[in-house]
This record gives structure tokens, sequence and C-alpha cells, in this order.
């Protein structure tokens, strides 16, 4: 079957337009896809723009110092303004020279870590300004990959360094101070605690960091001390008194205390300041000098009234025996015999208010303690009841003093005599003499005390001891604690003032129920 021309025409024409038309839609795919990735690659590259434009806007505007520089060089590339106003440099060529005058040690450090590690974190540099003054840095870098430079960051702490300093140098103020200073917070946990405070209390300031402050300081006894100044600070921001508080070495001493409410933080976070001054010693001068114009005012007062009983009791004492050569009646000589022991007994009473109130002198012999002690053992211990246990300590060598012999006797009778009557229902009594330097028992009390060797006289005994609110007031004189007409209340009186002028102390410690020691201290003199 043969085609005809006409045919095979259209077939042409008709393979020819089908192809065109594959073209023109082939043509338009690919113009279609060139225009979105143009589209993309415009997008792309207007979202570069931005970024360096956000990057460059957040370079030039930070407030953080940011450079780029050459490691080996330290060549500066790039900065914004902040690094220049940092330096206070108007230009590169400018900042150029502060980097290269930062100090040796530093560019040396950094320059091993970004080597080392690839990057330097919050590095503390003290630099100088271009117009000199001090600047503290706080450095940071790391090393960037497209350009193998270093890009640094840098923020002025110069405030904080100074504001650290001052601190520094009020901590040192504070601890050159003798008091106590000392920082809680609001729930009693110490945070700060000065030298003075590690010299009054005897614990260190590792010690105590994080501890509690009452349970630290404060006894049960004295524990609603340290709770209502806690309170009254809560309440009316401060605190002021005295208070009773415990060493680390158990002593207790009394503190004058200054409690003070603190804001710390930017949230106000409550904080107590206490400033404490150690006044035991002041205290205890003060109580002596009051105790001592006391006993002066009372000297006076019984020496007038004793010379005008003596003059009383006198000639009533010398009439006694006249009137017994007279007295017929026997009968009577019992009432006068009364008569003459109460006027007796009344002379000796006047005779030691008088003693007491011109005050006490005497011989100063070269005289032994030991020797002395016997000689008053030998007088005092068969009045002593077979319940009591009388013990006698000496090392057997003489203990020698310049004293005066009967006065230091009636100080060994009296004491030995106060404590066998401490124990009515028997004990130990110990008496002891010995030779030794002074003990900070004895320097405590004393503070005046001379350097140099001592005589000490022990009188223990094993009683109930002598009551907290009495043991201020034993050496006073007409006190006493005994039944009516059983003491004067001069025994204790007259010995300290025998002591005293023998240039001695007299010391006493009691524990209730353990019984009382009382402690005679005389100078010793050449053997």
């Amino acid at each position: 079957m043969q085609t005809s021309t006409p045919e095979i025409i259209w077939v042409l024409v008709a393979g020819t337009l089908l192809l065109l038309t594959l073209a023109a839609g082939y043509i338009m795919v690919m113009f279609s896809s060139h225009r979105r990735v143009t589209e993309a690659q415009q997008a792309k590259f207007e979202e570069v723009q931005r970024s360096e434009e956000r990057y460059k806007s957040l370079f030039e505007n930070s407030v953080a110092g940011i450079i780029k520089f050459s490691l080996e060089h330290w060549t500066v590339v790039e900065s914004n303004e902040a690094v220049r106003s940092l330096f206070r440099c108007t230009s590169n060529e400018e900042l150029q020279g502060s980097i290269l005058n930062l100090p040796d040690y530093a560019r040396q450090a950094i320059h091993q870590s970004l080597q080392a590690n690839g990057f330097i974190s919050e590095y503390e540099i003290h630099a100088s300004r271009r117009d000199g003054e001090e600047l503290w840095l706080l450095f940071s870098a790391k090393i960037t990959r497209e350009d193998h430079l270093a890009e640094a960051v840098m923020v002025d702490i110069t405030k904080r360094k100074q504001f650290e300093e001052k601190i520094r140098e009020q901590g040192t103020l504070l601890d050159q101070t003798q008091d106590a200073v000392i920082v809680v917070d609001g729930h009693g946990i110490i945070e700060y605690w000065n030298s003075g405070a590690e010299l009054m209390y005897g614990w260190s300031r590792l010690d105590t960091m994080g501890r509690a402050l009452g349970a630290l300081l404060y006894s049960d006894e004295q524990w609603e001390n340290f709770t209502g100044a806690m309170e009254d600070v809560r309440q009316y921001d401060e605190w002021n008194g005295e208070q009773r508080q415990r060493r680390k070495d158990g002593k207790d001493i009394l503190v004058e205390s200054r409690w003070k409410r603190i804001e710390k933080g930017s949230r106000g976070r409550l904080a107590i300041l206490i400033v404490n001054s150690d006044v035991t010693e002041k205290r205890k001068l003060e109580s002596q000098f009051i105790r001592a114009q006391k006993m002066e005012s009372i000297a006076l007062l019984t020496g007038g009234i004793a010379h005008d009983l003596q003059n009383i009791l006198a000639p009533v004492a010398m009439s006694i025996p006249l009137l017994r050569k007279k007295l017929t009646d026997e009968s009577a000589r019992p009432i006068l015999n009364t008569v003459e022991e109460s006027a007796r007994s009344g002379l000796e009473l006047v005779q030691k208010i008088l003693t007491y109130g011109r005050g006490i002198s005497g011989q100063r012999l070269h005289l032994d303690v030991v020797q002395i002690l016997d000689e008053v053992l030998d007088i005092f211990a068969p009045g002593v009841a077979s319940s009591i246990d009388l013990r006698r300590h000496v090392n057997g060598r003489p203990c020698f003093v310049a004293g005066d012999h009967n006065q230091l006797k009636q100080v060994l009778l009296n004491l030995l005599v106060n404590a066998r009557d401490a124990m009515p229902s028997g004990g130990v009594l110990d008496v002891a003499v010995e030779r030794r330097d002074p003990d900070e028992s004895l320097l405590d009390e004393f503070p005046d005390v001379e350097s140099c060797p001592y005589v000490v006289i022990s009188v223990r005994d094993s009683g109930k001891g002598i009551p907290d609110e009495n043991r201020d007031r034993i050496f006073e004189p007409f006190f006493t604690t005994k039944e009516r007409g059983e003491g004067t209340g001069l025994g204790l009186s007259i010995a300290q003032g025998i002591v005293q002028s023998h240039r001695g102390y007299i010391t006493v410690k009691s524990v209730a129920e353990e019984g009382t020691t009382f402690r005679v201290y005389l100078p010793a003199s050449g053997e």
C-alpha cells in the first residue's frame, strides 16, 4: 500500500509541531528552574549580607571590646569602638601600641593556651590605659578557622577589682583591731571571723566558717542571751549589751557586744554584724576598785565605832577585878564572871575591828612556812572531828618568806577553821605548801602579779562549796553565812589584809557539791 504525498507532508508537519512543543516546554522548564536558582542564590546572598550587617552592628555596638589579631606578632587586624574606648585610643595604630604593651607574662600565657587548646577563657590581666591609668581586663579568645587569626573579647573589670581591693583593705584593717568582728546570716551561721576573734576565742577562721554561732560561743545557761539578741536585731535592727561567752579552751569571758543588722547583696539578704570586746579584766578591775572603796568606807566607819566601844568596854573590864575583891556574895560571882567574859570578848572584837580599820603591819622576818603550818596543825588537829580526814602535803623542803610569824599563823588557822566548818558531816581537808612560779589562774585574776617564785599555801575542803551569789562577798568585813553568834565575819577580810600586806594574793575556787579551795601566794625569799 502506497502512501500519498499529502499524508507524508501531514505526518512531517505534525511531528515538527510536536518537537517544537516539546522544545518550548523544555525551554520553559529550564527558564523557570534557572529563575528559582537565581532567586535562591539572591536570597542567600541577601541573608549573608544581613548576617554580615548584624555581625558588623554587633561588633561595632558591643559594650565589650572585640579585636582580631595575629597570634604570631599580635598585629591588630580589626577592632571595635568599645575596645578602643577601653584603652582610650582613637585609632587602630594607638590600639596596636596598647596591645603590645600588655604584660609579657599575660601575652605568653594567652599564646600558650591558644596554641594548645584553641581558646582561653576569662583570663585576668592587670594592664594600663593609654593615659597610664590602671586597667583590669577579663580576656577571652579563640582561634578562627577561616583566617587562622585570634578573635578576643575584653571586658573592663577595673571597678570590680578596685572594689575587691577595698574589701581586702577593710578586711586587713578589721584584722588589726583587737575586737572580735563577726558576721552571721539570719540563722546565726558564721560568714566572717576576723583575726581579733581568733585571738579572743581561740578558734581559727577555718574552724568557724559555716558553723552556728550560738552552739560555738554560748553554753546552755547562756543560750537565752543569744536568742534574745537575735530576736532584738530582727525586730529593732540592733542590740547592745554584755554577755558571757565561751572560749575554745572552755574558759568563760565577759564581752561587751554590739549587734547591727546589715543587708547583703541586691536581694537584701539579712546579715548581722557583731563586734565584741573582751571586758573580763576591765570588769574585774572595776569590781576590785569598788570593793576596795567599799572596804575603805567600812573601815573608816567601823574604826570610829570600835574606838567608842573600846572607851565604853575598857572601864568595865578594868573594874571587874576590883569588884571581885570586894564581892562577898558567892552567888553573884558567876554573874561577874559572865560580865568579865563578855567585856573581854567585846574588847577582842573591837581590837579586830581596829586592826582592820588601821591596816595590818608587822615584822618581816625570814620564816619557813612549812614550820608555821606544823605549829598551826599542832593546835588545830586535836579539835578536828574523826569524820574529817586531815591531810598534810609538803615536799620536805623549807619554803621561806619574809613575813610576820603570828599574822601568818592567823591566816592559816582561819582558813583551816573555815574548811572544817564547811564539812559538818565529815569529808577530806587537804592542806599543802609548795614553792612555784605564778600559774595561769593567778595571772588571770591579778594581771599585775610580780614575776617571781611564790610560796603557795592551799587549803581544800570537800564540802558543799560557796554559792555563786556569795562568792564575791566572802572577803567583805562582817559578811558570814554562819549562824548568829558563831562568827563575826571578819576572819577572811583580816586574812586578806594580812596577805596583801605581805605583797601576796589570795584566791578562791569553789564548785557546788565538790568543795572549795583557797590559795595564798606569798613572794618567796632566799633559801
